[in-house]
């Protein structure tokens, strides 16, 4: 966003000055249909033609009908929702914004870098429900190369952009026991339960939430008791870094060891479900993000 600092020529007005430095006296306005610096603009027509609207922040839903987000400036499309109707992009934010399929984040997506002018690409080009201002990337949950994951039996489906996960959206990925589980985002440690293993086949192992900046909070389960998961809750956490580890068949309800993930937005605690009763709380599929973090290993 534009931002112009005044300046002052004496003494006393610089101290001023330096209060206001903070609240730009010129800015961007968003939803006027002017792509500013700072904003993400979106457009009827491929081109970057026909009518438009600017935002500057992440959208969890464009919306639909009388509520949406609308095409605001002159031109074809004015008044239409820009939800499923956006054929191309203007990013002035400054940073990386993500175009998603789905809303929550989810789904297929676009990466659109900082000063691109582009027409979205066919997975969400007039398909566009959601967006990301910042890097939604993921780091791969686990610390393997490809073939770890890839020549386990049963395998997680890293070849497909569909979840794969048998009763909702979420992600199993099978791997070694001890292996590292890893963050796949910056944020903070919301809860973490240590829990045993048992050869009567109840138990999820230990679990722990992890919420990032982007309201998304993602969930952990099968890690191992012994040792434990290795943060606390309320720690701040990097891309990648260590949280636990994966545990036993014993910690996975007696399947193969293997790493649970799943990611619901807006919410601080993880909903007790499990199976198909988690079908209706609202789980992001995250398996494109997952499986681009997937190809990025060595």
């Amino acid at each position: 966003m534009f931002r112009r600092f005044a300046v002052g020529l004496v003494a006393m007005l610089g101290v001023a000055a330096a209060l206001v430095g903070t609240a730009p006296t010129a800015s961007a306005t968003a939803r006027n249909g002017v792509c500013e610096s700072g904003e993400f603009c979106l457009y009827y027509n491929s081109g970057n033609a026909g009518s438009r609207v600017d935002l500057v922040n992440s959208q969890r839903d464009y919306g639909s009908g009388s509520g949406c987000i609308e095409f605001v400036s002159s031109g074809s499309g004015q008044g239409q929702c820009v939800k499923n109707n956006t054929a191309s992009v203007w990013n002035r934010t400054g940073k990386p914004v993500f175009v998603f399929y789905n809303s929550d984040f989810g789904g297929v997506y676009d990466q659109i870098p900082d000063g691109a002018q582009v027409d979205l690409n066919a997975n969400v080009k007039n398909n566009n429900a959601s967006q990301i201002v910042g890097d939604a990337s993921l780091r791969f949950p686990l610390a393997v190369d490809q073939a770890d994951i890839k020549n386990r039996t049963p395998h997680w489906c890293w070849d497909s952009k569909d979840n794969c996960h048998h009763d909702y959206n979420a992600a199993d990925i099978f791997a070694a026991t001890g292996t590292s589980v890893l963050s796949p985002v910056s944020g903070t440690v919301m809860t973490k339960n240590v829990r045993a293993g048992s050869t009567g086949c109840d138990s999820v192992g230990s679990t722990v939430t992890v919420k990032d900046g982007f309201g998304r909070l993602w969930y952990f389960a099968h890690m191992d008791d012994s040792p434990a998961p290795v943060v606390t809750v309320g720690q701040s956490v990097s891309k990648g870094q260590r949280i636990g580890y994966v545990g036993t068949k014993y910690h996975a309800l007696c399947t193969d060891s293997h790493l649970h993930i799943d990611m619901r937005v807006g919410v601080d605690s993880r909903v007790s479900c499990s199976a198909s009763a988690c079908a209706g709380y609202g789980f992001v599929n995250n398996q494109p993000l997952l499986r681009n973090a997937f190809l990025e290993l060595p």
